[in-house]
């Protein structure tokens, strides 16, 4: 990944001095809409067509639907050759922001502020995630959802653990405690290491972290001071916990070298742990995997828990980038492309960009949704699992995956605090944060320093890399 950004941003500063020297070798009509996308769309090349033409349809343009394979070099290259792309799908922050700061990006703050469509449909407060220096220069694809504590409820049951009373570390220290007894002297799995966390994401301990009102990434405190708050004094006691889970055998050793497929191979498949930290979305994805194997609820029944309750009662959860289109500069249609943002904004952008085109994914039995055999291979996802739209009634979907609506209202509760990243406007490199985290923790909890000084070995390397001041 951080490869990937590295070469993005040479390419960026490559190309941009070309986009308008070069001219436009390609142009708009007055009705077309010309979109450069990757994740949404159809799932392949006839299926994408076919989304073009109900696209087109609803919309009453004919928008030209393009989803290239390698998506980030394609993308370069046809804005450095001077097309006029009206619309272009990005990340937030491998897409986003090196956009905007190379200039790339028309400003649609007047645009989004103005739009009824807008203002009726996005969530409060979801725009100024993805603002820059407070000024907005893209609309949501989806609505992006957070990672929350999954816990096999079937394991935790036969260890005899209620896991409606897990609020607290002490709380899931004593759970694991429990699993790993339980598993290795009752049902004989030996070593059992109940909790897999990947090591080289930091994200996946970040939900630890709502113990002590700490959010993950680099932020600035009031005088304007960046600072990473996981490679601070506070952040210790979490620290410390972790260490005590891995030298206690209640951490899967492979913590320190596996990824995410790993975490959820172990969890659903061979259920060598108990414990993960994951989307929203994986809660029903490890039951309908189990549920296909035959082993749902009475072998793999995951539910997906608030979390820990920090000390003024709430819960801090962390949403993901933002998955988003922008409009390029040098856009021959702008206006077009921004009615593309709005209708994605409605619960029926919402219904095309989830359950995907009527008639091949679907059909509409009453007021729900019936899938083909062909939606049902697509899993209600054509770029927004979750539509953006507060309108939006995941009612008409029909059945999703077990647990999946039940891990998705967690996050609607009145003590639950959505955060996103703390990207500090763009301005650090996210990957580098984790792997200077990762590196100086894994020591610590390894046992060859402590805590503290692996906390300020940390904030010192990246002080010399100049993420924080």
């Amino acid at each position: 990944m951080m490869k990937k950004i590295i070469a993005l941003t040479v390419m960026l500063l490559t190309i941009t001095c070309m986009i308008f020297a070069r001219g436009n070798t390609a142009s708009s009509a007055p009705n077309e809409v010309r979109v450069l996308s990757t994740v949404t769309g159809g799932k392949d090349d006839a299926e994408n067509l076919l989304f073009q033409e109900a696209l087109s349809k609803a919309l009453g343009m004919n928008i030209i639907w393009e989803k290239p394979a390698d998506y980030d070099q394609v993308v370069m290259q046809r804005l450095g050759a001077g097309e006029a792309i009206d619309l272009i799908y990005m990340n937030q922050s491998s897409h986003m922001y090196p956009f905007i700061k190379q200039d790339m990006l028309m400003d649609l703050t007047d645009r989004l502020n103005q739009s009824p469509v807008i203002r009726a449909n996005y969530p409060a407060g979801e725009l100024e995630k993805i603002a820059v220096n407070g000024r907005y220069y893209a609309g949501f694809n989806k609505l992006e959802v957070f990672i929350l504590p999954n816990v096999n409820k079937a394991i935790t049951d036969r260890a005899g653990v209620n896991i409606d009373n897990l609020q607290t570390l002490d709380d899931y220290y004593n759970m694991l405690k429990a699993v790993k007894n339980h598993m290795e002297n009752v049902e004989g799995k030996r070593p059992y290491y109940p909790y897999f966390a990947s090591m080289r994401d930091i994200r996946d301990v970040t939900i630890w972290f709502s113990a002590l009102n700490l959010r993950r990434g680099i932020v600035r405190d009031a005088s304007g001071r960046r600072y990473a708050p996981f490679a601070t004094p506070e952040a210790q006691p979490v620290w410390e916990w972790m260490t005590k889970l891995y030298q206690e055998g209640l951490l899967d050793p492979d913590s320190f070298t596996g990824g995410s497929g790993d975490v959820r191979n172990k969890m659903w498949q061979s259920q060598e742990i108990a414990l993960s930290v994951d989307w929203v979305a994986w809660t029903g994805l490890y039951n309908n995997n189990a549920r296909v194997a035959g082993n749902y609820p009475n072998v793999v029944n995951v539910v997906g828990l608030q979390g820990i309750r920090g000390p003024t009662g709430t819960y801090r959860l962390e949403q993901g980038g933002a998955s988003l289109f922008g409009i390029p500069v040098n856009a021959k249609n702008p206006d077009g492309a921004f009615k593309v943002i709005e209708y994605f904004a409605t619960k029926e952008g919402g219904l095309f960009l989830s359950a995907g085109i009527e008639g091949h994914d679907y059909t509409m039995q009453g007021n729900r949704v019936t899938l083909t055999q062909v939606g049902n291979s697509h899993s209600r996802d054509h770029g927004a699992p979750f539509p953006i739209s507060t309108q939006f009634d995941f009612g008409i979907l029909g059945e999703v995956n077990p647990g999946m609506m039940e891990s998705y209202a967690v996050g609607r509760r009145r003590n639950i605090l959505i955060e996103t990243m703390g990207y500090n406007d763009g301005d650090i490199d996210t990957n580098v944060l984790a792997d200077v985290l990762a590196k100086w923790m894994a020591d610590c909890m390894m046992g060859r320093t402590d805590a503290a000084t692996a906390i300020r070995s940390a904030a010192e390397e990246l002080r010399t890399r100049r993420l924080i001041d």
